[in-house]
Order: C-alpha cells, then sequence, then structure tokens
C-alpha cells in the first residue's frame, strides 16, 4: 500500500485503459499519442525558441477547467454507482467497462490539470509583468496543454461509445 498522496494508481487506471477494444491487446500507439507527442511537441517549442506570454491569463482558464474536470470525476462515480445498482446492466458488460475507463481517464485528465495548474502558478510567480515565460518552462506547458487535451478528446471518445452503448 502507498502514500495516501500517491498518484501512481491514477496513472496505472490510466494506462490500463490502452487496450483494443475487441482484442484486449495493448495499442503501444496510444503510449505514442498520449505521451511521445506531447513531449515531441515540448521539444519542437524548446528548440524553436517559444516563449508563451502572460501565464495568469491561462492559469485562470486551466485552473477553472481543472476545477471543471474533478466536478465531472465526481459525476461519473455516481454514474457508476448507479449503473452498478442496476439490474438490468451487467458489471461486467460493455457499458460498466466503459464507465470504468472514462473514470480512469478523467482521473488523470485532473491529474494533468492540477500539474499544468502547478506549471502555471511557478510561471506566474517567477515572470514578472508584461515578460515572456522562459522558453524551458513554455515548452513544459506548451506539452502539458497537448497532454491535457489529448486525455479530454479520450474521455469524450468513451463518453460517446457509453452513451451509443445505452442507446442503440
Amino acid at each position: 500500500m502507498g502514500a495516501k498522496w500517491s498518484v501512481i494508481p491514477l496513472i496505472e487506471d490510466h494506462l490500463a485503459t490502452f487496450r483494443d477494444q475487441r482484442t484486449n491487446e495493448k495499442r503501444n500507439k496510444d503510449y505514442l499519442v498520449f505521451y511521445a507527442a506531447p513531449t515531441g511537441f515540448a521539444l519542437s517549442c524548446y528548440l524553436a525558441g517559444f516563449e508563451m506570454r502572460d501565464p495568469a491569463s491561462i492559469l485562470a482558464g486551466i485552473a477553472v477547467f481543472t476545477a471543471l474536470l474533478f466536478g465531472l470525476l465526481i459525476h461519473v462515480f455516481s454514474l457508476g454507482l448507479r449503473i452498478k445498482d442496476d439490474p438490468r446492466q451487467s458489471s461486467t458488460g460493455r457499458t460498466a467497462i466503459l464507465i470504468d475507463q472514462l473514470q480512469a481517464n478523467v482521473g488523470y485528465a485532473v491529474l494533468v490539470g492540477i500539474v499544468t495548474t502547478t506549471l502555471l502558478i511557478i510561471a506566474a510567480a517567477t515572470t514578472g509583468k508584461d515578460q515572456p515565460i522562459g522558453v524551458l518552462m513554455s515548452a513544459l506547458i506548451a506539452g502539458a496543454l497537448l497532454h491535457l487535451m489529448l486525455t479530454v478528446f479520450m474521455a469524450l471518445k468513451r463518453t460517446r461509445a457509453a452513451y451509443h452503448e445505452l442507446r442503440f
């Protein structure tokens, strides 16, 4: 059992969703898209000398977005409980699996949002007014923002799949 503040289970749950729905085989392409692409993007930003401006404005948006994601996480949790208690739904059925995966993805998105918010707080606190953020910090933030966006897209896809499973 790990520390109460450990985020490793959130990461493990998210990574467990990187599987093909039909064959249940690991999808290496998902690792490339979710980790190599943001890392490559951040590296490209760094090499290009990209410098963000006005971290406080970006921080405000990401902080609100992360809070909304946390609210969604609580909603998905309650949805999972309702599906568990619904006698028409199997706890091992496709809908239940999709809701579990959605829970993992949204939980991970909250984690990425918190990390991104923290990076932006550091950037805002260490950058003078009307000064650009340093190249390294700008690259880290850009990569984190892309990673967050891709994770939210994955959650959207799972939401759509669960809806179609229930409706059709």
